[in-house]
């Protein structure tokens, strides 16, 4: 099946690639016609774009629009295309008819959308056929509702007996007629109330016929003006002219960048199918640094684009390549290579090359220069970015500093995006928890995973890492059944968006593995723990990396409670290494391995080297996070009641 989207459309203001999905019987193509083309061409009124509501900002048009225009094959699936084109929609609109409640691909359709995202955003506009009509004898086949929107699911994600209550506007004439159906639907996809469409559309029409009687008296009177007025015009069109000359010439040269690269597969050699994301992010890089080195903007455009694409694939090294690649054109444009030397620490920060990506930070907001109010949007950005270095670094002060800095700026201006205020906020809460602030870094945790899922659903990426989070807070705090299930939220969710060897689902493996190994559930933990330290050596190239050696301080404890000492003392080696090699100096991960070490060396009676050990990772944690530190007060606790254990036995 194909999908159609207006003539420059783009993603959706959450991020998703439409606004809705249109689901209709093939008898009904023409009303889905008609229905297409009004809704992406209705203008929202202009003081109410930007209105944050239910469903996040309201965009000047909401489009694009995913509209099938064939019938399905017969198969027993929708497909990948269109299973796809659901997963990215934000709403779904069902064209109701006596045809549709009949057909099985809309109610397959309705099915799968409500398993994705739930029931919330299902639009109905019906067209003919009567609601509910199979509920009465006799009206059977008057019935305009497809059995799927007609009953709410299960815990189960299959239909249950609970009748449902789809949100309808009828377009027959006797009922609502085409435009308020219209503003039915505009005002649903939108979260707009419908009344605020129905004044603002009464005012369009005033503003009109006031216009038009206005004409001749308004005509009059600027005449006298006109001639001052067109030098200044003139002046100011120049200056837009040659604004919009070096814009469409960027655009231009980035689309012949982009058609070009696609144009380098060779068809006596490469089969088109079996081309990869991969294989054209490459070809674009190689050919970034060299056509476009006479258009330093354009390429460090692309290739701040190229690297957050590789970030989101887990090729670490390659999005470090492809912008290292390109610093001198980066240094040559100025502000605006800020955004893709961030993209760079970005990179570096998951390599655990901290001290490059605090560097790599600082020299964005040196090309950004000296005025603070400039470029506020990357500034925002340059303080996520070292939120994120100071949670690698275990400093909560100066992280929770970094992203309030970020959302002192995405709170005052109304049009900010919600995904940058959900991730200060997540990132905040993660410090928040750091520090032993469970109940705030709950909060701001909390109010992050519902911007998620109300601008991007249930089943995003950033929702599960929103669940991981909660699930972390919920572990440091001690609350191990709330942070089991809320793992396992994460956890679903990943396993579905992610390869089995993205990083990503590594962290979230790890986390797991933590927990289950407090919880008791050993043989789950250790399968956690090892398939995460797994993809971890795969992601890294067997490079030292700090996650590592979370994990294999984990493992060592399972190791130990399963007697197998020398095991476990091995693996703590390894933990080290990677720690050492990852941070280059101590770090309060160490003293955690230190205490941990003593807690083995206790269980199997070496009490000499266990209070040794215990006393030196004490230290590191007073040098590191202080020794009124939350933490650092529970490790002394902890060696404390090693000794008290002795004494007992003794």
């Amino acid at each position: 099946m194909a999908g159609t989207t207006a003539p420059g459309g783009g993603p959706s203001e959450d991020g998703r690639a439409y606004r809705a999905f249109i689901s209709y019987s093939h008898r009904d193509k023409q009303h889905a016609a008609w229905l297409h083309r009004v809704v992406e061409s209705y203008r929202i009124p202009k003081k109410l774009v930007g209105k944050v509501t239910a469903v996040g900002p309201v965009p000047p048009r909401p489009s694009p629009i995913f509209r099938d225009r064939d019938e399905l094959p017969a198969s027993a699936d929708l497909g990948g295309e269109l299973t796809a084109a659901l997963q990215r929609s934000m709403f779904l609109i069902v064209i109701c008819s006596r045809a549709s409640a009949k057909s099985h691909w809309v109610m397959q359709e309705i099915l799968r959308f409500k398993q994705m995202h739930g029931e919330a955003r299902i639009l109905a506009l019906i067209v003919d056929g009567t609601p509910y009509g199979s509920n009465t004898p006799g009206q059977e086949d008057e019935e305009c509702f497809p059995l799927s929107l007609r009953y709410k699911l299960g815990p189960d994600g299959e239909l249950s007996d609970v009748p449902a209550e789809p949100i309808a506007a009828d377009l027959r004439p006797e009922a609502d007629g085409k435009r308020l159906a219209q503003l039915k639907l505009i005002a649903g996809l939108t979260g707009l109330r419908l009344d605020e469409l129905v004044q603002r559309e009464a005012q369009r029409r005033n503003q009109r016929l006031m216009m038009v009687a206005s004409g001749a008296m308004a005509g009059m009177v600027v005449t006298g003006g006109l001639a001052v007025y067109a030098n200044f015009q003139r002046i100011e069109a120049d200056r837009q002219r040659m604004i919009a000359e070096k814009e469409s010439a960027a655009a231009r040269a980035a689309s012949d960048y982009l058609v070009s690269t696609f144009e380098l597969s060779n068809p006596a050699t490469e089969n088109p199918e079996t081309i990869t994301a991969r294989t054209i992010l490459g070809r674009s890089v190689e050919r970034a640094a060299t056509e476009l080195r006479d258009q330093p903007e354009i390429q460090v455009r692309l290739v701040a684009t190229l690297g957050r694409a590789y970030n989101n694939l887990g090729l670490l090294d390659e999005a470090k390549g492809a912008v290292e690649s390109s610093l001198p054109a980066i240094q040559k444009s100025g502000p605006d290579g800020a955004e893709a030397l961030l993209v760079l620490a970005a990179t570096y920060v998951r390599q655990g090359a901290l001290d490059k990506a605090d560097a790599t930070v600082n020299r964005a907001l040196a090309q950004l220069g000296p005025d603070p109010k400039s470029h506020a949007e990357i500034r925002a950005l340059a303080a996520l970015t070292q939120g994120r270095i100071a949670i690698a670094r275990s400093d909560a002060k100066a992280g929770v500093a970094a992203f309030d800095r970020a959302l002192a700026f995405y709170r005052a201006e109304p049009d900010s995006p919600p995904k940058a205020m959900a991730l200060a906020l997540n990132n905040r809460g993660i410090l928040l928890s750091d520090a032993g602030r469970f109940d705030e870094a709950n909060a701001s945790l909390k109010e992050s995973l519902a911007i998620y899922r109300r601008t991007l659903g249930e089943t995003h990426l950033s929702t599960g890492r929103a669940w991981f989070a909660l699930a972390q807070n919920s572990f440091n705090a001690g609350k191990l059944p709330d942070a089991e299930r809320e793992i396992a939220r994460a956890l679903d969710i990943q396993r579905v968006v992610l390869d089995n060897d993205n990083p990503i689902l590594a962290d979230t493996l790890s986390m797991q593995g933590q927990i289950l190994q407090g919880r008791g559930k050993l043989a789950d933990a250790e399968i956690s723990l090892r398939e995460a330290v797994a993809i971890y050596r795969k992601a890294f190239k067997d490079r030292p990396h700090y996650l590592i050696g979370i994990a294999d301080v984990y493992l060592a404890l399972i190791e130990a409670d399963a007697g197998r000492t020398d095991a476990a003392l091995a693996t703590l080696d390894d933990a080290k290494r990677n720690y050492d090699g990852s941070y280059g100096g101590l770090h309060p991960n160490h003293g955690d391995l230190l205490v941990n070490r003593a807690k083995i060396l206790a269980k199997a009676g070496r009490m000499g080297q266990a209070r040794s050990d215990c006393a030196a990772g004490i230290e590191i944690l007073k040098k590191t996070l202080g020794a009124d530190a939350s933490f650092t007060k529970q490790m002394a606790g902890e060696c404390a009641a090693l000794g008290q254990t002795k004494q007992a036995k003794l």
